[in-house]
């Protein structure tokens, strides 16, 4: 399997797979970051180029997103899935996942000290990072972000592409649109509308999040 990224989440990602007992094969790609050794920690080998990538698919055609940003992940699912790719989730073996009515897509990231209720929808390509709540009746859109900490109470809708900073909280029956961007520590106490910035206790909207990939 090969982790798309070398840098950051990625990181974050080999913990939870090496906790998992899934390092066996595993190489990483990342054709951006500068001055990268030839392997990670001296055992992975991170991959600079995408006939690499190719070879590999040959044998072992699944790949895991190790990065953040909903943009960024969403961009890079639709390009490796090109190249022949398979998305595939990464979910800590100790994150406590309800048993009842819940709907996980692919691709998902899944970190340590996470928390999925019953009767929840996290869609494609998601990340909920360490210490993550979703709480029963959630819904979480595709390839949205919650940061460390976060937390989503009861019967919340948070939108595609959206991204929640850490320790953020919403409330109750909230909806959150699509490509939202909510600051850390922000407590969401009303709906905010698509393409919005909200920040503060409580949250406020302060401008409109000009991502034009989302606003065509």
């Amino acid at each position: 399997m090969i982790i798309i990224g070398a840098n950051g989440h990625a990181k974050d990602l080999l913990q939870v797979l090496t906790a998992n007992g899934e390092t066996s094969g595993l190489s990483f790609f990342d054709d951006v970051t500068r001055d990268l050794p030839p392997q990670l920690y001296g055992r992975f080998p991170i991959l600079r180029s995408i006939d690499e990538v190719g070879q590999i698919f040959r044998n072992d055609n699944r790949f895991a997103l190790g990065v953040g940003q909903p943009k960024i992940r969403f961009s890079l699912g639709q390009k490796f899935t090109e190249l022949g790719g398979s998305l595939v989730s990464v979910i800590d073996h100790k994150a406590d996942i309800g048993q009842y009515g819940v709907s996980l897509g692919t691709g998902l990231n899944v970190m340590s000290k996470v928390l999925v209720s019953n009767s929840v929808q996290i869609g494609e390509g998601s990340l909920l990072n360490a210490g993550v709540q979703v709480h029963h009746d959630v819904v979480v859109g595709k390839y949205t972000e919650l940061s460390p900490g976060t937390i989503v109470n009861g019967g919340a809708t948070i939108g595609d592409f959206s991204f929640l900073g850490a320790a953020s909280t919403v409330l109750p029956k909230v909806k959150i649109g699509i490509n939202v961007v909510i600051g850390a520590g922000a407590v969401v106490t009303q709906d905010i509308p698509d393409h919005s910035v909200a920040v503060g206790v409580p949250a406020r909207v302060i401008k409109t999040n000009t991502s034009e990939w989302l606003l065509r």
